[in-house]
Parts: structure tokens; C-alpha cells; sequence
């Protein structure tokens, strides 16, 4: 009788050692903002109209009504109104996508997480892959901020401290899940 009841104390003690054990393994569920759920389809479709027409104006040569599209946020205060680029950003802007002769472009992913903390990754490609030569490209990351209802673009401007805010190691999922969800609104 001793055996079997210490038999049933040990099954016992295993079986709460792997329900404790089990459920510390699961995954925090990813939790959305509330400015997240308050989004809907037509955010998201002028983001991307805004990045479509600032990419239609670099690729037909039009670099200062491209820059000229970009707005800045002022970082110590994410809520105050976003300011057109000074002239010394706006030369540097159209310096650079008068350096770069896009060809086309495709945005990787769009991430929205606050009204002024959201990202986009768009590759524009340089030189189409041909023989065996692959695509010359390179990557803007955008900042689409909502102001007064109203979708801005800013870049995200790595010298001045701005950051992404999807993860390095999770960018390429991102990417997956973005391209999913978009063949997933193509169907229906």
C-alpha cells in the first residue's frame, strides 16, 4: 500500500511538474495598440498612395517634388503638428535621389504601432537583376505619421538618433507576414 501511494505522490508531482513547465513555454500573445485597432483599410491605402507617389516623382526624375512631399517631426514632442523639411534637409534630400537613378520600387512591409511611431520599408531598385547580374537596390525606411487625420511621410533619419521600430532580426517575417496579408486582401 506504501509503494502505490508513493507510486500516485510521484505521478502526481510529475504531472504538475510538466503542467508548470508547459505553461511557461507559451508565447506572450502579441497585444495591438489601440491606435492599431482604430486603423482601417483606407490608412493603410493612403500610406501606401503617399510612398506610390513620392517613388512615381523620384523614378521619373522629379527629386524636389519627391523631398518636397517629406515632413519632419520634432522628437521631444511627437505630438506637435510636422514640419516641412528646412532648406538645407530638402537639398540634401534631392542631392540624394538625383544620386540614385530608381528604376522602380516595392514596399517591404508597413508597420503601425502610434500615430507618430509607424514604418514602412520600401527597396528601390537601381538596375533590374539581368544574365546574372541581380538587382542593384537599395532600402528607404519611411515614418508615416497621422497628424489631424491627415497621413505625412517622413524618413526615418538614422544620424539624428531616429530608429526603426521593427526589429533587425524580425524584419524578414515581418516582410513574409506583410506579403501574406496583402495577397490575402488581393483575393477577396
Amino acid at each position: 500500500m506504501r509503494k502505490f501511494i508513493s507510486f500516485i505522490s510521484f505521478l502526481l508531482f510529475l504531472s504538475l511538474g510538466l503542467f508548470v513547465s508547459s505553461c511557461k513555454k507559451k508565447p506572450a500573445p502579441q497585444t495591438k495598440t489601440s491606435f492599431e485597432v482604430s486603423l482601417t483599410n483606407q490608412d493603410s491605402l493612403e500610406v501606401i498612395h503617399l510612398i506610390d507617389q513620392f517613388f512615381q516623382y523620384a523614378e521619373s526624375g522629379d527629386a524636389t517634388s519627391a523631398a518636397g512631399m517629406l515632413v519632419k517631426l520634432d522628437n521631444r514632442d511627437v505630438y506637435s503638428e510636422p514640419q516641412l523639411l528646412d532648406n538645407e534637409e530638402l537639398k540634401d534630400m534631392v542631392s540624394l535621389l538625383k544620386s540614385l537613378p530608381i528604376q522602380s520600387h516595392r514596399i517591404d512591409y508597413l508597420k503601425f504601432s502610434e500615430t507618430y511611431e509607424n514604418e514602412a520599408k520600401v527597396t528601390a531598385v537601381i538596375m533590374p537583376a539581368h544574365d546574372n547580374v541581380p538587382e542593384v537596390k537599395t532600402v528607404f525606411y519611411f515614418k508615416p505619421i497621422v497628424y489631424l487625420g491627415k497621413w505625412k511621410l517622413s524618413v526615418i533619419d538614422s544620424h539624428s538618433d531616429d530608429k526603426t521600430i521593427i526589429d533587425k532580426d524580425k524584419k524578414d517575417s515581418m516582410e513574409s507576414e506583410y506579403a501574406t496579408e496583402m495577397r490575402h486582401k488581393e483575393q477577396h
